[in-house]
């Protein structure tokens, strides 16, 4: 009799120690896991893509003197386009890219540091191949903008043809030079972007070996460029 009383009041005992706890734990409820951070543009890790584009602008040439001569101006509209491929490290990217410029004025002499129009028609073709390399930054409070910038090898197709010229009158050469940019794009949609963007090219020992470009001292073929880019890709 004292054993089955003494068991009872054991069990009482451990009854009345772990009530509370029992009690606490159902009316807390468990807390749920917390929801998985969103990403943003800017902490995606880098990854292959790639991207075409289609660009317009207007190019202001260095040889001012010898363009205004022939062309009556030295800057005039380009367009072109080529392609982005971007690079599983960070913001880095490659670009190919080729623009064109053409233009029609006329040959002239020089007489004493003025140009005399003989009207003979005479057109300018210039045509560059660039490829650059550059990087990209992300913007965490503007992910749908990306600034970038960008330099590399221009290879620089000169042609000048004349009326009653001959095949050795005519100019058609390639000269090598070098090019930086910088711009931003703006993402529209997930595919479709705008950028604009300004370049720098410098191709040195192009001109000057003959007519008006050596009168004037003119042997850059380089030029200043503003450009709009339309892009569709990643």
């Amino acid at each position: 009799m004292v054993h089955r009383r003494f068991a009872a009041l054991m069990i009482a005992v451990l009854i009345g120690t772990a009530w509370p706890s029992l009690a606490t734990a159902q009316s807390t409820p468990a807390k749920p896991p917390a929801p998985p951070r969103a990403r943003t543009a800017s902490s995606q890790p880098g990854g292959w893509h790639v991207a075409g584009f289609a660009t317009v602008g207007n190019i202001t040439f260095t040889a001012q003197d010898s363009f205004d001569a022939i062309l009556g101006t030295h800057s005039g509209p380009v367009y072109g386009g080529g392609a982005r491929v971007g690079l599983p490290w960070g913001g880095l990217f490659a670009d190919v890219a080729a623009w064109r410029f053409r233009d029609t004025g006329e040959r002239v002499f020089v007489f004493n540091g003025t140009p005399i129009p003989l009207g003979i028609s005479t057109t300018i073709a210039i045509t560059p191949i660039e490829v650059s390399a550059g990087w990209q930054f992300r913007l965490r409070k503007a992910p749908k903008l990306t600034p970038y910038v960008a330099a590399g090898y221009t290879s620089m197709r000169y042609e000048e043809t004349s009326e009653f010229a001959t095949g050795s009158e005519n100019i058609d050469q390639n000269y090598g030079g070098y090019h930086l940019y910088g711009g931003a794009e703006y993402k529209i949609t997930r595919w479709l972007g705008a950028a604009g963007e300004v370049a720098w090219t410098t191709v040195p020992d192009a001109l000057g070996d003959d007519g008006v470009s050596k009168t004037f001292r003119d042997d850059n073929l380089g030029g200043t460029t503003l450009r709009f880019k339309l892009t569709i890709g990643r």
